[in-house]
């Protein structure tokens, strides 16, 4: 039998923290991104496949508790992060699960959103991507939440660039970070904190790279300058400061112990078929139609209803 859980009180948010420095060693992780090129798009990444880039790149430094990139170990287990996700979450049990690179080219600001949840049982390698962000915004799942602490650092004096969030919710007044940043980060409940990534470079450009296709690569050159290509041809050439670099921790959360092993138990896990029946109980009762998929992963139909009927919600 399962150790029994806590559930989270639903609209809790762990308050931000704000880390001046975030990392000890700044200039190794900048050298750890330089290392990271070429870069491929964040639809690539993951395998959104026929999805535009909209001029964002990305690579994983750890993936699912263990790290993936030579070189992260440190800025993985960083100390800093580990006691302000403690302090954040009232946690006495952190665990690094994931660390990734975020390169931003010019671009018009991003709308108010929560990262994608991590569920007990249903996580990206469970479920397709693109279903956790409903998972999220429908509150249907909300007993199988993680609690994650995000750490967010950057590396930026560019134009634009500034980082937006709601800590008190939709409804009530936002605060900013903006650049210049250097080795500065925020930790936050970011699955459930609405954010927001500003407009990025200068107005004329915001639509310059949104075509750039699936395959697009970004890469460092040996002078130290960016280079853009698209289907294997020159797009474009950047200064190195004129791309906003950004460096996003995450950490599972855990009261203590007991809570740890409950995740462990792996008792309390979601699977498909429960995902299914409690999207579909929930849209008969809501009196919009949908079928059960015929493949859980790939039906368009099933997809469509689902994001339509779960969109993230906006601002009053």
């Amino acid at each position: 039998m399962g150790i029994e859980i806590t559930v989270r009180p639903k609209h809790l948010l762990a308050p931000p923290i704000r880390l001046d420095p975030a990392f000890d060693d700044p200039q190794g992780v900048i050298d750890l991104i330089k290392k990271g090129s070429p870069y491929k798009t964040l639809s690539a990444v993951h395998k959104d496949v026929g999805e535009t880039s909209g001029g964002w790149f990305r690579n994983f430094w750890a993936l699912g508790g263990k790290v993936v990139f030579e070189g992260a170990e440190p800025y993985f287990y960083n100390q800093r992060f580990i006691d302000a996700a403690k302090k954040s979450f009232k946690a006495e049990v952190i665990r690094p699960v994931a660390m990734m690179t975020n390169l931003n080219l010019s671009a018009e600001g991003l709308p108010a959103h929560q990262d994608l949840p991590f569920f007990r049982g249903a996580q990206n390698r469970e479920v397709p991507s693109w279903m956790l962000a409903p998972m999220g915004y429908s509150g249907l799942f909300h007993d199988w939440a993680v609690p994650v602490a995000s750490a967010i650092t950057w590396f930026y004096d560019g134009e634009g660039g500034e980082f937006e969030y709601w800590p008190d919710g939709l409804s009530a007044p936002s605060k900013t970070e903006r650049p210049p940043y250097s080795n500065c980060s925020v930790l936050a409940d970011n699955e459930y904190m609405f954010h927001r990534v500003g407009s990025v470079g200068p107005a004329a450009e915001y639509h310059r790279y949104d075509n750039l296709g699936y395959d697009a690569t970004l890469t460092l050159t040996e002078d130290n300058r960016w280079r853009v290509e698209d289907e294997g041809k020159p797009f474009a050439v950047l200064a190195f400061e004129k791309v906003r670099l950004s460096v996003l921790w995450k950490g599972y959360c855990f009261k203590d112990e007991a809570e740890a092993e409950a995740y462990d138990d792996h008792s309390h896990d979601l699977n498909s078929d429960l995902i299914i029946e409690i999207f579909c109980e929930d849209l008969a009762a809501r009196g919009i139609a949908v079928s059960k998929p015929k493949d859980f992963w790939t039906d368009a139909a099933w997809k469509e209803v689902i994001t339509r009927a779960y969109p993230a919600p906006t601002a009053e």
